[in-house]
């Protein structure tokens, strides 16, 4: 099963279940796949992660009940799986801006969350790869402590996206580099992401892998990346504008082309990106994402 058929048959899990109870784990198990796998790619193709989605179509559906039925509110809580009036309330308040009363008195529901479409899809590559394959290698590599600066965000609408590059440009801009100590190798800048919460909240840092002596600076993160296994790419050669486009295009080449074939799995642990002199230039620029992964769980074909 491709990772693309992979959310769509969750999706369909998901609303045939949706009044029943539903965790991360569950879907994980139904479809076969390791959670920690699953939880990335839903959330890469979805834009947001599993309990998210699922909390939004139940208090949609709940905002339809309360505005075409006279049932009562907790009736509808508990269908609409919460446990008590006073968490749906809270949950639904914080969707929609108004109390499930008020939903009820108008009428009708302020908004609908309809049925989710996977957003990558084969139409979404821009790029021309047909002269370009996709380069990978497969390597263990030993614990690294990291030293650099640290933002904390969240995969939520998008915020990632937004924050991220805002991010970097602050860090190049205010030449943040110089101040980190330790340096280990001062060519390779990383870009390193935590693994993602089920709530889609993370870490992500930029830095250099550091020596074990030097202190950390105040206003600096040290953060440790274990000893892993990691699938390891090289994105297409790229002018400076389109550089952007390849890094992330190569995500998606990962996600929609390489897992699905490869035997292997992403893994519960931090990925990032490596960039060193291969993409200082204005042309022909390059750089190396590296994935854990673990060998694929056994699954139906």
């Amino acid at each position: 099963m491709n990772n693309h058929n992979l959310v769509l048959q969750s999706i369909d899990y998901i609303e045939e279940h949706l009044e029943q109870d539903l965790s991360l784990k569950g879907i994980a198990q139904a479809m076969f796949y390791s959670e920690y796998h699953f939880h990335r790619t839903f959330q890469y193709f979805m834009g947001e992660t599993v309990s998210n989605y699922i909390r939004k179509r139940r208090l949609s559906n709940a905002a339809e009940l309360l505005a075409y039925t006279d049932r009562k509110v907790l009736d509808i809580a508990i269908e609409c799986g919460f446990g008590s009036h006073e968490t749906f309330t809270r949950a639904f308040r914080k969707m929609y801006g108004i109390l499930p009363s008020d939903c009820r008195k108008q009428g009708f529901p302020p908004f609908v969350v309809p049925r989710a479409v996977p957003l990558l899809s084969e139409e979404s590559i821009t790029l021309n790869w047909s002269d370009y394959r996709m380069q990978h290698r497969i390597e263990t590599l030993p614990a690294m402590r990291i030293i650099g600066f640290s933002l904390a965000t969240s995969t939520i609408d998008g915020q990632n996206h937004k924050e991220i590059p805002v991010f970097w440009q602050d860090y190049m801009r205010e030449q943040w580099r110089e101040r980190v100590p330790g340096k280990k190798n001062p060519n390779v800048e990383l870009g390193v992401c935590t693994a993602i919460d089920e709530d889609g909240s993370f870490r992500y840092i930029i830095g250099f892998e550091a020596d074990n002596e030097t202190a950390v600076p105040e206003g600096l993160v040290e953060y440790f990346i274990p000893e892993a296994t990691y699938a390891i790419f090289t994105t297409p050669p790229a002018d400076h504008e389109q550089f952007s486009t390849a890094i992330q295009e190569t995500w998606g080449a990962i996600f929609r082309d390489w897992f699905p074939t490869s035997g292997y799995e992403q893994a519960y642990a931090p990925d990032f990106e490596w960039y060193d002199e291969r993409c200082w230039g204005e042309t022909d620029k390059v750089m190396d994402i590296y994935i854990p992964v673990q060998p694929a769980a056994g699954r139906q074909a």
